[in-house]
């Protein structure tokens, strides 16, 4: 057995999997001064939002929950654009109202956020623009036509930094066209290559021509996307977000309910008195937002680990794959019963995203004095922070193991922002999806450490189902053979949260386990 220490960094409501470890309520232990700031480790990652607000309600709806979120992500920019349903017009100003109202309720939600990380309503009105008010790669088509200021902004955006810019795309892709497309004409094939590989693209499935254009035209840009038959959205991961008539039995659609809405978001303040009634479905944007959540749980650089937004994998093995499209989850849902589907990768952290969401409207009503203010608990709640074997923030834990080895995980130094009244809850499971797998997959053994409640665990790492395995530089062959032969990679995640809170927001850490090369005796 070892026990490591490194420097580096469904639920609720779903049944888990085999392979689960999940606590009863235990008193959280107040330390007096907790070292692990995960504000202070990880930065949040560079987002630009490309929406064609007015088109329907649901652009608005998720704006007001990115703008409760918004100390999640560093917002570099929000261009109201095109899209099939809203081919001819754009609609910044109703970005700016929405600003606006946000500028009323600032000042609570920056008291609320540890790393005090709110955008301030300047500086969002600084970064709203206008991308071209024609459909798709009308947008390239016309010589005449000036570039767009939501264009520019978007070229500023990537070239202000050599971090990579996520770009959102809630409607049309012809911004981006627009801005490569002039960027082709006018620096250098080296100085593109240099632009292009900063760009990650998250598309809510094709809303016009420009999308399939520019993956055939710039085929490096890392770009996630439901892929089906045009306008087919029912096909696609994303409308798990809340649709009411896929995995019927499933989801927990009572958290996406009209009641559900009015009594916890539209009824709560100015900014929710913003958040419209559902017309056709609820926030189906959204999940590209909640890819870029830093909670511990995912990794926007690594799509097949999943999250809030959804899991996607390369629609080739090529190490290097820049496409990526739906692959389905497993997961038992609010009926007991089993569903394997794309928006199943989607629904099955519901429970955890609608409770965040009702959390930080909660927020938007007054100002928090810190930490452990027990008077304001009342509805108000903050994150967890969790703590893994020393390792502070939301990265991954890897470890290199072997079979057989025995593993221990500590979160004993875990703690709650909201005191010692805090009730924080430890759940272990297995995240099977995160592992491809051509053979049988092997399941990691989770087993509470007696008298740890629950806060340590030990894995034991199994055998591979061949009997042997190699690291993936040294396969020798080919299709299924090939992929069989490789040591898997494990995925482990821990979940906390304070059940003890009306509004519980959950924060995880994922430990992968690097599985070495093995033969069975």
């Amino acid at each position: 057995m070892r026990f490591l220490t490194t420097s580096f960094g469904l639920l609720s409501c779903c049944l888990l999997l085999p392979g689960i470890v999940s606590s009863l309520a235990t008193p959280e232990v107040k330390i007096a001064a907790p070292r692990c700031e995960p504000w202070t480790v990880d930065a949040p990652d560079r987002v630009f939002i490309l929406t064609d607000i007015a088109n329907e309600p649901d652009d608005t709806m998720s704006l007001v929950r990115l703008l409760t979120h918004a100390d999640t992500v560093r917002v570099e920019g929000i261009v109201a654009i095109t899209s099939f349903w809203l081919p001819n017009a754009t609609h910044p100003e109703q970005i700016h109202s929405l600003v606006d109202t946000y500028a009323s309720v600032y000042s609570n939600l920056q008291s609320h956020s540890p790393g005090h990380g709110f955008p301030t309503p300047s500086y969002l009105h600084s970064v709203i623009a206008s991308g071209p008010k024609t459909y798709g790669l009308q947008a390239i088509n016309s010589s005449s036509q000036p570039l767009s200021e939501g264009a520019k902004l978007l070229i500023s955006a990537v070239d202000r930094s050599s971090e990579p810019l996520y770009i959102q795309m809630w409607g049309g892709a012809n911004t981006l066209a627009e801005a490569l497309s002039y960027l082709s004409q006018t620096i250098s094939p080296t100085q593109l290559s240099t632009f292009t590989s900063k760009l990650r693209v998250y598309s809510i499935s094709d809303q016009d021509d420009a999308g399939p254009w520019l993956r055939a035209h710039f085929p490096s840009i890392r770009w996630i996307a439901s892929r089906h038959a045009f306008n087919r959205y029912a096909l696609s991961a994303w409308v798990g977000m809340s649709s009411p008539y896929i995995d019927v039995g499933g989801p927990n659609q009572s958290l996406v309910s009209d009641d559900w809405i009015r009594d916890n978001v539209q009824s709560v303040g100015p900014l929710g008195a913003e958040y419209p009634d559902v017309e056709f479905i609820m926030e189906g944007d959204t999940p590209a937002f909640l890819f870029n959540v830093q909670n511990g749980l995912g990794d926007a650089e690594v799509p097949s680990r999943g999250g809030w937004g959804g899991r996607y994998a390369g629609i080739s093995l090529r190490g290097d794959e820049t496409q990526f499209a739906d692959v389905p989850d497993q997961v038992i849902g609010a009926d007991g019963k089993t569903y394997n589907s794309n928006k199943a990768s989607v629904w099955r952290w519901r429970d955890a995203v609608q409770s965040e969401f009702a959390a930080r409207m909660q927020w938007t009503l007054g100002e928090w004095s810190g930490v452990g203010d027990g008077e304001q608990r009342g509805n108000t709640t903050h994150p967890p922070v969790v703590v893994l074997n020393g390792s502070c923030g939301f990265k991954a834990l890897e470890l290199n193991v072997q079979v057989g080895e025995k593993v221990v995980l500590d979160a004993g130094e875990s703690y709650s922002l909201d005191g010692p009244d805090a009730e924080l809850n430890f759940t272990w499971f297995q995240d099977r999806e995160a592992t491809f797998s051509a053979g049988a997959l092997p399941l990691v053994n989770i087993t509470a450490v007696e008298g740890s409640a629950r806060r340590m665990v030990e894995l034991a790492i199994p055998e591979p189902s061949d009997g042997f395995c190699v690291l993936a530089e040294d396969v020798t062959e080919f299709g299924q053979w090939g992929e069989r032969s490789k040591c898997p990679v494990l995925h482990v995640v821990l979940a906390v949260k304070d059940i003890g809170a009306k509004f519980p927001m959950t924060r995880y850490r994922r430990v992968v386990l690097n599985v070495q090369p093995w033969r069975k005796s």
